[in-house]
């Protein structure tokens, strides 16, 4: 049995930040003992009670028996690698629930995403729309939130290890990293205009911010210094997930270019590149070429450049490697 204290409080708010507008939702990181580590909003819109007061809590503290009958089963079988989502009544209402099995510093948790959807199950149609994108939403958490969430942990551990104040500086970065990435996040999945986020942006300058959020092991980076109109939060999102996805396929030594075209730009890699028959099913929901991905970044990569009007095309990089084109890019004056 582990400790009941939460092992990663640091990173409470950036990821309660997740649901204050998302409707009546509830986000939940939990362990293999069904504790809540994370919890938000602060307060939570079903029973109007206290985040603070549900962590470091397990649900068998939380709900009535019945309750944890239906819920157990679900999130064991999430802490060893299955996500699931199914329905549970609770306090006389309907809840949908989505979870998606994630690591932090190689331990095994959960991510749990909860909506009240009593009023939806009258209409089935716009319930497939909403577990659909709730399903998207609870996987982009997963996959996203995932490296900042452990660059900020082993540093705090390193803190505690250490007394190096150095490391309090890095913390704070990869939180600061979280808050956008779940404004981001939340942008993708309520539609909405975007014209006053954009602003001009250098290629280089996120291209490199992204780096420094991801594993890099010996790969190498090169990014020209040119200029375009986005939102840059979301671009720095579009290029982590590029790069991880080119790193996780090409190897360890792999060489990714972002450089300049006329009408946008382009991120290539010197890796095996995508086979010509997968390139028209890659930005699918779910669908994974390996290396160990679960099917989400390039998901993430479609809707971001769908939101600001950009195409996308996968092409081959001249040693083979892949070529994402992005082009209807309003280029920076």
């Amino acid at each position: 049995m582990r400790d009941s204290t939460p092992q990663i409080s640091s990173s409470q708010s950036a990821i309660a930040a997740l649901v204050q507008n998302f409707p009546n939702g509830v986000l939940v990181l939990f362990d293999e003992d069904h504790r809540y580590r994370a919890v938000g909003p602060n307060v939570l819109p079903f029973s109007k009670t206290k985040a603070t007061e549900l962590l470091g809590r397990s649900i068998h503290e939380l709900f009535p028996e019945q309750t944890t009958r239906r819920l157990e089963p679900e999130m064991r079988a999430t802490i060893q690698g299955h996500a699931r989502s199914f329905d549970i009544e609770y306090d006389d209402r309907i809840h949908h629930i989505e979870t998606k099995p994630t690591k932090i510093n190689g331990e095994p948790y959960g991510v749990l995403a909860t909506q009240d959807v009593t009023q939806e199950r009258e209409t089935a149609d716009a319930l497939q729309e909403q577990n659909e994108r709730l399903d998207q939403f609870a996987s982009m958490i997963s996959h996203d939130l995932r490296n900042p969430l452990s660059i900020a942990t082993g540093h705090l551990e390193l803190y505690q290890e250490t007394g190096d104040s150095a490391h309090l500086t890095e913390v704070e970065k990869a939180l600061t990293r979280l808050d956008e990435l779940t404004q981001d996040l939340l942008t993708l999945v309520q539609p909405n205009e975007m014209a006053d986020s954009l602003e001009d942006v250098s290629l280089s300058a996120v291209a490199h911010d992204a780096w420094e959020m991801i594993e890099t092991r010996d790969a190498s980076l090169t990014a020209s210094d040119y200029y375009v109109k986005a939102d840059r939060g979301q671009l720095q999102a579009l290029f982590e997930n590029l790069f991880q996805n080119a790193i996780g396929h090409g190897g360890d030594e792999v060489t990714i270019r972002v450089g300049a075209r006329e009408d946008g730009f382009y991120i290539e890699d010197t890796g095996t590149g995508i086979p010509e028959e997968k390139r028209e099913t890659v930005f699918e929901h779910g669908f994974s070429t390996g290396y160990g991905g679960n099917g989400v970044g390039l998901t993430i990569v479609s809707r971001i450049a769908n939101h600001h009007g950009w195409s996308i095309e996968l092409t081959e990089e001249e040693s083979g490697g892949a070529r994402f084109e992005f082009t209807g890019v309003e280029v920076a004056d």
